[in-house]
């Protein structure tokens, strides 16, 4: 049997290195079009929150040791647009006079020149824009180069794939002090096999453009880096350095928090050949300096633990509506499928068996019943603590005593039951957030086995490992 183990990890390892040597190629281009599933569209057909109190509440004071917690933002600040400056309009550039006589001497697709830096001499010498929108009208799509005014001068930039016969990158041509100069995009992006430009639009709302260029290198889906360019009033700069993902499958640049700035978001991540596995969705927002990446999220659970897993993330960034419904999903949703090591284990060896060649396991294993009250239980708690934070005592007071008839009597459910309490009745003394969540924690920590169930290493890759002070991030 160890025999055959090593045999499997040293054929995956084979397997993953091809693989990644074959990642050298050209890609598709991406779907400027593609919307983006989330979450939210969930729709739930019954109220998840009873309004009656049949059952009594626990008054008892909380009489343990609470140990100081470290503070946790709950939150991810937002930034102001009303700070944005709008950038004052540059006076009209001037730009050699056009000599239309004279004629290109030159070929774009005549590898032995280094045709990048002809145009600019051509265009210094008095040659005319219409002649090189010709010629590379002629070697090119209209994705490889584009004429825009991304100076805000008046005067339209030529912005232009390379023409080497391999690995190249983008440039853009502008005109200043007379004169035509040439920004490379190698020292920001590198080289790749293909520059495409996405879309040209005020990302930042500041009145001046951003250039937003991906270049590709990998085949299958693809992996891009992106160029967000702007002008600074001497060059340009990539205000998204750190936009890029593997096995990108959709692209959009919209407005997700409706604040009037817009972000970049990517559909995708890289297969790991691990059960479970979800793409991921990665959001570079308008920081004040940047497009900075967003804490990453997931499309639509297909598992219950995932689900859960969510909404403490939604929770932990502020979204609390969200957070919400991904609670409700977990308690209500019957097409989310359960979870377990024995199933990790099931799923794994059929990933497994198809890049082995080996027969592919038939014998399912039977249902976990044990994962859904303990996972529907946790749900109700954190909705209870989503209650109290937005001030709504009273329900979530009718959320505890749901959770103490429906999980109270059942021994998977009623160590969360338990937790709960331990919350609730700190939270009865001293109506403080802090409090109570330290006497949460410390139920979880006197009884980690509940943790397990939450996310561990048997959930899979991306799944979040769980510890005590999760339980309870509003401190």
């Amino acid at each position: 049997m160890s025999g055959r183990k090593t045999l499997k990890q040293i054929l995956m390892g084979l397997l993953g290195g091809v693989l990644f040597l074959s990642a050298c190629g050209q890609t598709s281009p991406a779907t400027q079009t593609a919307t983006i599933p989330v979450v939210d569209t969930v729709t739930l057909t019954r109220s998840p929150i009873p309004t009656n109190t049949n059952t009594s509440v626990p008054t008892e004071t909380l009489t343990s040791t609470i140990t100081p917690l470290p503070t946790v933002p709950t939150f991810t600040p937002t930034f102001d647009v009303s700070t944005i400056v709008t950038v004052t309009p540059a006076p009209k550039a001037e730009c050699p006079k056009d000599n239309n006589s004279l004629m290109l001497n030159f070929r774009f697709d005549d590898y032995s020149i280094d045709s990048d830096q002809e145009i600019p001499k051509f265009l210094n010498m008095g040659g005319t824009r219409r002649k090189i929108t010709s010629e590379l009208s002629r070697v090119y799509s209209e994705h490889s180069y584009r004429f825009t005014d991304l100076t805000n001068d008046g005067v339209s930039d030529l912005i232009f794939d390379g023409f080497r016969q391999l690995y190249d990158t983008f440039y853009i041509l502008w005109c200043q002090d007379g004169q035509y100069s040439l920004f490379s995009g190698e020292d920001a992006m590198g080289v790749s096999m293909g520059n495409r430009i996405y879309q040209i639009v005020d990302m930042n709302k500041n009145g001046l453009p951003e250039l937003v260029i991906y270049t590709s290198g990998c085949t299958g889906n693809g992996c891009y880096r992106f160029f967000i360019g702007e002008w600074n009033g001497k060059t340009f700069v990539n205000l998204a350095p750190k936009a890029y993902l593997e096995g990108v499958n959709k692209i959009e640049i919209k407005d997700v928090n409706h604040d009037g700035t817009l972000e970049l978001i990517l559909v995708g991540g890289s297969y790991d050949f691990k059960a479970p596995w979800r793409q991921s969705i990665h959001t570079y927002m308008w920081d004040g300096n940047n497009f900075a990446e967003q804490s990453i999220e997931y499309l639509q659970p297909n598992y219950r633990f995932q689900a859960i897993q969510d909404g403490d993330a939604a929770t932990i960034i502020g979204q609390q509506d969200r957070a919400s419904r991904l609670y409700q999903q977990a308690v209500f949703d019957s097409n989310l499928e359960w979870w377990s090591s024995a199933l990790q284990k099931y799923e794994q060896d059929k990933i497994d068996a198809i890049w082995l060649n080996e027969p592919t396991p038939s014998a399912k294993p039977l249902e976990d019943k044990t994962e859904y009250p303990r996972l529907a239980a946790y749900a109700y708690y954190q909705i209870m603590l989503l209650k109290l934070v937005q001030g709504q005592e009273s329900d979530a007071t009718a959320t505890y005593n749901t959770l103490q008839q429906k999980f109270g009597n059942d021994q998977y459910g009623r160590p969360y039951v338990e937790m709960a309490t331990s919350f609730w009745n700190a939270y009865q003394s001293t109506h403080k957030m802090y409090d109570s969540c330290a006497a949460a924690i410390e139920y979880a920590a006197e009884h980690p086995e509940i943790l397990t169930p939450l996310g561990s290493d048997y959930h899979g890759s991306q799944s979040h490992i769980y510890v005590p002070a999760d339980v309870c991030p509003f401190r």
